[in-house]
């Protein structure tokens, strides 16, 4: 019949112990190199031996000897120690925020103005061990996410945070730039104002649920009004409209770098909300994991001079 060790009394230095022996194949010389007295060390084996109903050691008044069953037991002892050794290790690992999961949300602009590839790199460099998942959605959609526990950070837009519950820090903010077709009258101007674009169709950046940072932004502007208005939730659709001539668009400054063809970009010289960009979490038992991430984006914030 199986034993269960754990209700046989089975302890864990009762491995460390008979392995002790099994190597030194001397009770004095295992005793000593445990620090314990050879009369307590040889009651705990014999106490092995008894809990388990088998005969682990062949002993005589000069040798010790494995049995066939120690011999077996040995090996299972090494694996056992090991296994209670990778436990403790596993548990300190994720205690500090080295193993696990990290699942970040983000909305296009966070993506679009650098913050994630950045900061998600300089996490990976330190933290290799976490797996990092990637949920794109609506900049509003991102506190809601994490009351739900369906994401541990977010990217969204100032603002977003709303519930006590969630915690936000500022991670970067950009100027407006405006983007236009190639063959538009002001590619290769290098800077324009509202004045001039007042009646331009305007294509718009909005997320599936039809909110748009550009769309909030472009009420307040005195002076503009659009001809028309194109509304995207997908960054290259908004370009596409501009590409084809078909509108120009407000994107945040670093959007340049993304080398859309057949769109130039100019600069405004009209004042303009920047676009300001927030990271969110749990007000409350951050794990450590989610704490390693917001240091390695601070660096990475600092670093691109956001």
């Amino acid at each position: 019949m199986d034993v269960d060790p754990l209700k046989a009394g089975i302890e864990l230095r009762h491995f460390r112990y008979f392995v002790a022996v099994a190597e030194e194949l001397h009770f004095g010389r295992a005793a000593m190199r445990l620090n314990i007295v050879q009369p307590g060390l040889t009651a705990q084996i014999k106490s092995l031996e008894r809990l388990l109903g088998v005969e682990l050691l062949e002993r005589s008044n000069r040798n010790v000897a494995l049995t066939d069953a120690g011999r077996e037991f040995l090996r299972e002892s090494y694996a056992a120690l090991a296994q209670f050794s990778n436990a403790i290790t596993t548990a300190k690992e994720f205690a500090r925020g080295a193993t696990g999961l990290l699942r970040i949300g983000y909305g296009a602009n966070a993506a679009i103005a650098g913050l994630l590839p950045a900061s998600i790199r300089r996490f990976r460099d330190r933290w290799p061990n976490v797996t990092v998942t990637l949920s794109e959605m609506a900049s509003s959609q991102v506190a809601a996410a994490l009351l739900n526990d369906e994401i541990d950070v977010g990217y969204a837009a100032k603002g977003q945070a709303g519930a006590k519950e969630i915690a936000s820090r500022n991670v970067g903010q950009w100027h407006w730039i405006l983007a236009v077709s190639e063959t538009h009258r002001l590619a290769g101007t290098g800077q324009t104002s509202l004045s001039e674009i007042a009646e331009e169709s305007l294509a718009i950046y909005a997320e599936a649920d039809g909110r748009s940072d550009v769309s909030s932004m472009t009420t307040t502007l005195p002076g503009l009004s659009p001809s028309r208005i194109y509304r995207s939730s997908h960054i290259m659709s908004l370009m596409t409209y501009v590409s084809s001539g078909l509108g120009v668009a407000f994107v945040p400054a670093p959007i340049p770098s993304l080398r859309f063809p057949g769109v130039a970009f100019v600069t405004i010289k009209d004042a303009i909300p920047k676009l300001q960009m927030e990271l969110l979490w749990a007000a409350s038992g951050a794990s450590a994991t989610v704490m390693n991430y917001l240091d390695c984006a601070e660096e990475a914030n600092d670093l691109s001079g956001c």
